[in-house]
């Protein structure tokens, strides 16, 4: 279920831990469901492929939208930083944050739109403004006890 960023109670998080080979599994649900939320307007920066899985780069904006999705991410982060007793490697880098595509059989399983109806996801390309419906399911943590966790994309709406 969607929620809004801005309106996230962190009491509201349940944690189940599983352990698999070389670490830790910790499934996150939000209020029993799954956290998805929405970014403000963000820029293609890059589309980056590592390790068979794609990324894209997002740029942050200037503007306030911008300042406040970043501060409540910010807080998700200590938040889990508390909670994990450990730090958590952060999805910023300066005025960037990287966002996982999830793949099946090699073809992206996301939902692209623009104005006109469905959008290509081949034909994203740097510089192109977009809004992403993401998800947080999952943090791992590693055999040498150090939190990671993606933001999955669940949609992107090209402006």
């Amino acid at each position: 279920m969607k929620y809004k960023l801005k309106e996230l109670d962190f009491k509201e998080f349940s944690f189940n831990k599983t352990n698999i080979e070389y670490g830790t599994l910790i499934n996150l649900k939000y209020k029993n469901d799954s956290l998805e939320f929405q970014t403000p307007k963000v820029i293609i920066e890059n589309l980056i492929k590592e390790n068979d899985h794609e990324y894209l780069l997002l740029k942050i904006l200037p503007t306030k939208a911008c300042k406040d999705f970043c501060s409540k991410i910010t807080q998700l982060e200590n938040f889990f930083k508390e909670t994990l007793k450990n730090d958590i490697k952060s999805v910023f880098s300066e005025d960037l944050f990287t966002v996982k595509i999830p793949f099946k059989y090699s073809k992206p399983i996301i939902k692209i739109y623009n104005e006109t109806g469905l959008f290509n996801y081949y034909k994203l390309s740097n510089n192109t403004t977009v809004i992403c419906l993401l998800a947080l399911d999952k943090i791992w943590v590693n055999q040498y006890n150090e939190p990671n966790y993606n933001l999955i994309v669940k949609e992107i709406m090209v402006i």
